[in-house]
């Protein structure tokens, strides 16, 4: 039993930026692991790895995300506007949910996506029902997608998708948040005019 901690510990610890590490301890290991859903999948970096284990722990335990990661995300970037203040409101009183399984089928949408608009230099969700359709059809199923771009680290990612600066609906947040997801693709790609974007796209049935 000891090694096996040591051993889900030490996954973590590669997972998780060392500046963010105090805000882990916080965290048992039997709910990091769960979130660690994406750990064996070889199609995946490491870092979109990550992304999917942050959106995870938030959906496990919002309250202790906030009172961790999103506390010293805020306190490192000094960020405070409407949009954090909402954030916080709402992670205080967000319900938790369930981990979010990676999807082959999910990453390679949203790879497809993030190359197209990166080589482009585009923004935005274009050719959504195009894209999903045959997905839609297959599986009836409901579907959403976050983009983000200049950011290629995991919290950085999920953070700005979470605070959703300039967005009114708070649509991205939302997305991550919801319990209707069950699967996830996230795919960090370069981008012409911002560097990096980031495409997850998200599914409320059980993909392969």
């Amino acid at each position: 039993m000891k090694l096996t901690i040591k051993i889900s510990t030490f996954l973590f610890f590669i997972f998780i930026s060392p500046k963010f590490l105090g805000a882990q301890n916080s965290w048992d290991v039997k709910t990091l692991e769960k979130a660690n859903t994406a750990k064996n999948i070889n199609y995946l970096t490491s870092e979109e790895k990550k992304v999917i284990q942050y959106c995870n722990l938030v959906r496990l335990n919002p309250k202790l995300f906030l009172e961790t990661f999103a506390k010293s995300y805020l306190d490192s970037t000094k960020e405070n506007n409407s949009y954090t203040k909402s954030l916080i409101k709402t992670l205080k009183s967000a319900k938790s949910s369930d981990a979010l399984s990676p999807s082959e089928n999910l990453y390679l949408l949203a790879k497809g996506h993030a190359i197209d608009f990166g080589k482009k230099g585009k923004t935005g969700h274009g050719n959504f029902d195009k894209r999903f359709m045959k997905m839609i059809q297959e599986c009836n199923c409901t579907v959403g997608e976050n983009c983000d771009y200049g950011n290629n680290k995991a919290l950085d990612i999920v953070m700005s998708l979470l605070i959703d600066n300039d967005v009114p609906d708070l649509g991205h947040r939302i997305n991550i948040l919801d319990p209707q997801y069950r699967n996830i693709g996230v795919s960090i790609q370069a981008h012409k005019k911002y560097e990096w974007n980031c495409v997850m796209d998200f599914s409320g049935v059980s993909l392969k």
